[in-house]
Parts: C-alpha cells; structure tokens; sequence
C-alpha cells in the first residue's frame, strides 16, 4: 500500500471515529436538554396545572355551597350527590399557609387537582378516620410543609354543606409504604384528621403522617354525611381493623364485611400506573417521528430554510412533548 493510501486510510478512521464522537455528544446534550425540560415541567408546569383545576374546583365548591339545601329540609334530602373527583372539602393549614380544595379520590388524575379524600374513609367531621393524601413536591406541592406542623396547630375543614370542623395536630410520623393501616379507621368513637404524603422528598421510600384529632371543645362532630358518590356502591368505612389485614396493598376484606380500597394509593411506587405505557408508547412515537420528519425536510434546504422549518417545528414538538412529559408523570408514585 502506498503512503498516500494508508494515509487516507487512517484519516478515513479518524473521521469515523470522531464522527461517533460527535453522534454521541450530541445524544448526550439532547438528552440533558430533555432532562432540564423535564425538571422544568414537574417543578412548575404541574404547579400551573394543579393552579388551574383549583380555581376550577373553586368555583364547583361555591355552587354546591349556594346550592345546599335550608338546614330545616330533612337531613338525608341534604346529601349531595358528587362524582370522583368533585370538590368535597376545604382544608386550611395557617402554619404552613395552605388552603387547598380537596377531590373525591386518591387516583394519580384526581391528585393532580388537589389533595384527595380517601374514598373509604369517612367524612370530614364525622366519628372515624377522615385520610386525605396530597402531592409534596409536584402539582402545586401542597404538603411539602408537612413536617413543620407542630402539635396543638390547627386544621380545619370546609365540608360541602359548609360545616367547619377544626382539628388539631397530636404527632407527626414516619412509616412505611406497607403500613396502610394509617388510613383506616381504628376507633370508630373518636373524630380524628390523617393527611399522608411522600417521604423524604423526592422519593417514595416512605411516607410522612400527620395525625390530628377534632377539637371537640369548639366543633361537635358531624351527626351525618356531607356527600354521596354517584354510580358507587355504598361501602361501609371500617370501624375495627387489624393493621396486619390492610398492609397488602390490593383489595382486602376487613371484619368479613367492610371491604377497603384504595389502600394501594398509600403504598403506591415507581411505576405503579401500568396504563400509562400504552400512551406514553406512542406519544413518543409521534415525537420521534417529528423529530426525524424535520431533519429529513431540513436535509434538502440551504441554511436559511433549515432554520425556518426547525422554528415551525418547536410548537407542535413542545406540546407532543408536554404530553410525554404527562404520561411520564404517571409513573411517579402518585403523591411524590
């Protein structure tokens, strides 16, 4: 071989090699920018989502409020009929300054509203365990502050017939995702508030548990419901549970009777939401098969062109990309 020859051939694998190089930085920056987009998306474009549907819930919560019944009618003429993921409550927090309305359920979709009412525990104001979960560092956070609460603060709820109960916080602890005991009811005569949240922020590993009771010297416990849910079966909360029972997080049967759901909300992790790889699939899909439309059309077009044809693509790529970063979202535990 002659000189010339081996040199351009060693200059041919010096250019394939830096070339990979070059592919590889690329991916890795691509990769970065998608990371930081990401972050972005979940640190303050669910704050703006979560901001969004409460204003929204707002405005649900004060017509039902208008549109409750004179307290003379009979009691069970009062009930409110609701679906999942209707506004059932106001929670305040002066301490940590929150005031959030809190949805019928404890699925990733109604979480992304506000914080929600476990669905089988009862009430607010009424004898038993009323369990709410809440986000505490996506969809507008609000039980990041949790672990500030001292005992002897206060809680209060806004039921939808406008009753207000207030609670006051007895301890603060940490426990595990199996201990799904949390939220049931364990003593059916007292009246007591459990808010549950994610631990230590940004993981799932654990949970924070705030434990609170009605101050039965300025509020009396509620004589009957505030709500019903329409197209659910009535499921009697329970009353006596034994902890080791409702630790397995699938529907278990308590007492032979009282079946509790939603149990698996508590202990929910890292891609608990299996439903969401279908559309996460092919929201990517469609990104990736934008991505490569545009470098090929941007392939037969001088510098000019490239750069016009890239700035009409960054919409539609973005809002692909928002809804990505949704579907990615459900994969996350459900009140991280």
């Amino acid at each position: 071989m002659s000189r010339s020859s081996a040199r351009g051939a060693a200059e041919t694998r010096r250019r394939d090699w830096y070339w990979f190089l070059g592919r590889v930085g690329q991916a890795l920056i691509a990769t970065g920018v998608l990371l930081f987009l990401f972050v972005g998306y979940q640190l303050w474009g669910t704050g703006i989502e979560e901001s969004q549907a409460q204003n929204r819930l707002q405005d649900r919560f004060e017509e039902a409020l208008r549109a409750t019944p004179d307290p003379q009618i009979d009691p069970v003429e009062e009930v409110l009929t609701i679906e999942r993921g209707d506004p059932v409550a106001v929670i305040r927090i002066p301490r940590i300054g929150i005031e959030k309305y809190v949805v019928e359920g404890v699925e990733p979709d109604d979480l992304k509203r506000g914080p929600g009412h476990y669905p089988n525990s009862v009430q607010p104001g009424r004898l038993g365990n009323f369990a709410v979960a809440g986000h505490r560092t996506t969809y507008g956070e609000p039980f990041r502050n949790l672990d500030q609460l001292e005992a002897g603060d206060e809680i209060t709820i806004l039921d939808a017939r406008g009753r207000e109960f207030v609670y006051l916080v007895t301890g603060i602890s940490i426990v595990e995702p199996s201990d799904s005991w949390v939220v049931t009811t364990s003593d059916p005569t007292v009246a007591v508030l459990t808010l549950t949240t994610c631990h230590p922020e940004f993981s799932a590993k654990q949970r924070l548990v705030v434990s609170a009771r009605l101050d039965e010297k300025r509020t009396s416990a509620a004589a009957d419901d505030a709500f019903v849910v329409a197209s659910s079966e009535s499921v009697t909360p329970p009353t006596t549970v034994d902890p080791s029972v409702v630790q397995i997080p699938d529907t278990d049967i308590v007492d032979d009777s009282t079946i509790v759901e939603n149990v698996e909300t508590f202990d929910a992790g890292w891609f608990s939401d299996t439903d969401a790889w279908p559309d996460l699939l092919v929201w990517l899909i469609v990104e990736l098969a934008l991505i490569l439309g545009l470098f090929r059309i941007s392939r037969r077009l001088d510098r000019r062109g490239r750069i016009v044809a890239w700035a009409a693509g960054i919409v539609p790529g973005l809002v692909v990309l928002y809804f990505v970063f949704q579907n990615v979202s459900r994969l996350l535990p459900p009140n991280l």
